[in-house]
């Protein structure tokens, strides 16, 4: 008697679990969700603008699957990078792409954000003139970022004025920057370079100064208020291991290693 009450209780539990799940899984069908990207021409890795939401881009491409992998309605909305840690503060915002950690001054770290599994892994490092990749770090006086961008590997020098930024609005400013500057480096990521240089016929010409201290980090999706939509995310790119690394040699995109 008491195994056959055990059962049924077991049984009503897992039923109580599926209708918890499936109501879920309802909400989320019918709320059309936000997600913020920046406003910025950063191809190959991500290309939005307020103006034309048909850029094509790895990180459109990837999520586009996902949420209709899901069958969720979504937006994205384009918002500029100069007020990118306070997208969840002051405006209505589901989550944010890419995301990390590492982006928030410690005054913003106590939000209750969850961010995904590394979606994908690039390099954080200081580019230069291939003839100019021996350069020391005091040696570097300049540094050529986009308007908006933090430079956690430089954010010491520039605030003690060892170091000057040069905002541009474009990639290709800042890669011009480089190009053309004397002792000028940049912090933007080495594929987006790349794609840049090719455009101007001078592959190659700018690399990773190694003498500088360089580091590994990820692009996350992250939200404060569906960490169970993360969750599903995380799923999503486990059971679907073949498709970020298509989208990456779709969209020209090299891994990046220490």
């Amino acid at each position: 008697m008491e195994q056959t009450q055990n059962s049924a209780r077991t049984c009503t539990t897992l039923i109580v679990l599926l209708l918890l799940l499936t109501s879920i899984e309802l909400d989320a069908k019918q709320k059309r969700f936000v997600i913020g990207v920046e406003e910025v021409s950063y191809y190959p890795l991500y290309d939005f603008s307020a103006k034309d939401y048909d850029r094509p881009s790895f990180s459109k491409e990837l999520l586009v699957r996902f949420f209709e992998h899901h069958n969720y309605q979504y937006d994205f909305l384009v918002l500029p990078i100069k007020r990118f840690n306070e997208w969840y503060i002051g405006k209505e915002v589901d989550f944010k792409f890419p995301d990390s950690a590492r982006w928030y001054a410690s005054d913003k770290k106590q939000l209750d954000i969850t961010f995904s599994k590394p979606v994908i892994e690039l390099m954080s490092g200081t580019y230069m003139l291939k003839s100019q990749d021996n350069t020391q770090r005091k040696q570097v006086k300049t540094l050529a970022t986009i308007l908006g961008f933090y430079s956690s590997l430089w954010v010491n020098d520039v605030t003690k004025g060892k170091v000057e930024i040069i905002e541009e609005s474009s990639p290709m400013n800042v890669v011009k920057q480089v190009l053309y500057g004397d002792r000028v480096a940049t912090n933007i990521n080495g594929n987006v370079i790349r794609h840049h240089l090719a455009r101007l016929n001078k592959a190659g010409a700018l690399v990773l100064n190694r003498a500088i201290r360089h580091e590994l980090y990820a692009y996350h999706l992250s939200s404060i208020n569906h960490p169970e939509i993360i969750a599903q995310f995380n799923d999503f790119l486990t059971l679907k291991p073949t498709l970020v690394s298509e989208l990456k040699a779709k969209y020209k995109i090299q891994d990046e290693r220490l």
